[in-house]
């Protein structure tokens, strides 16, 4: 999102960020645990994405058809681990968000559109209804974003900025970077299309690697100077 034609058309090298490999995870929180999906995790996932579909949509697209059988669901975690094996390639990383108590699936999380260029990422997520209203989501968050901008040797993704974008009709959604305390940084107007509710404004927040501290999980009380291109 909000990336220029010419960027597709013409992609610099620029910092040419590279994955660690292992791709260093699960993230553990207080109340939580995000990890890759397991084969074994097909029948929840199934379970509780058709269970909430509606609170979903129109939010998330791909609620309308994904994980309409545990078989769907088992293909999408397969493609995913098989995803997450090749450093090389690696755009993004799904996540299961687990309760740590009970290891009951809560909803997902992850990155994706990870950008080399930039070293760079955007993060989404969801959550089930009854696990709603408790905070959990931006716990995870928080942490999702220490564990992108901490640097490789310290089982982080090494990465400079992490984005978050959504409608401006959306709410809950946006109640989360504001809770953080990330940079309101993009309000394109009429820009993002939501089916059943059409045309809405495009919101974005950012943060960078020198503003977020990985050990408070916390935006900084005062930012340090920019780096360069760290050995990250």
């Amino acid at each position: 999102m909000t990336r220029c034609a010419s960027e597709e058309l013409y992609p610099a090298e620029g910092l040419a960020w590279s994955a660690p490999d292992p791709v260093p995870v699960p993230i553990e929180t207080p109340r939580l645990v995000l990890r890759p999906y397991d084969p074994a995790d097909a029948e929840a996932l199934h379970r509780v994405v058709d269970g909430c579909r509606g609170s979903l949509l129109p939010w998330l697209p791909w609620a309308k058809e994904d994980h309409r059988d545990p078989d769907r669901s088992l293909q999408f975690i397969m493609n995913n681990r098989i995803h997450l094996r090749d450093p090389a390639t690696l755009g993004h990383v799904v996540l299961g968000v687990f309760d740590r108590a009970s290891g009951e699936l809560l909803g997902g999380h992850g990155v994706h559109d990870i950008r080399r260029d930039t070293a760079s990422c955007e993060t989404g997520y969801w959550l089930a209804p009854h696990a709603r209203g408790k905070g959990l989501i931006t716990e995870a968050t928080a942490h999702v974003l220490s564990w992108c901008l901490r640097p490789r040797a310290e089982r982080g993704l090494g990465l400079e900025r992490v984005r978050i974008y959504c409608s401006s009709a959306n709410a809950a959604s946006s109640r989360v970077p504001e809770r953080l305390g990330l940079t309101p940084e993009v309000r394109q107007r009429q820009d993002y299309y939501v089916q059943g509710v059409g045309l809405t404004d495009r919101l974005g927040w950012g943060v960078l690697a020198d503003e977020w501290d990985g050990a408070a999980h916390a935006m900084r009380a005062q930012t340090g100077a920019p780096r360069g291109a760290p050995d990250r």
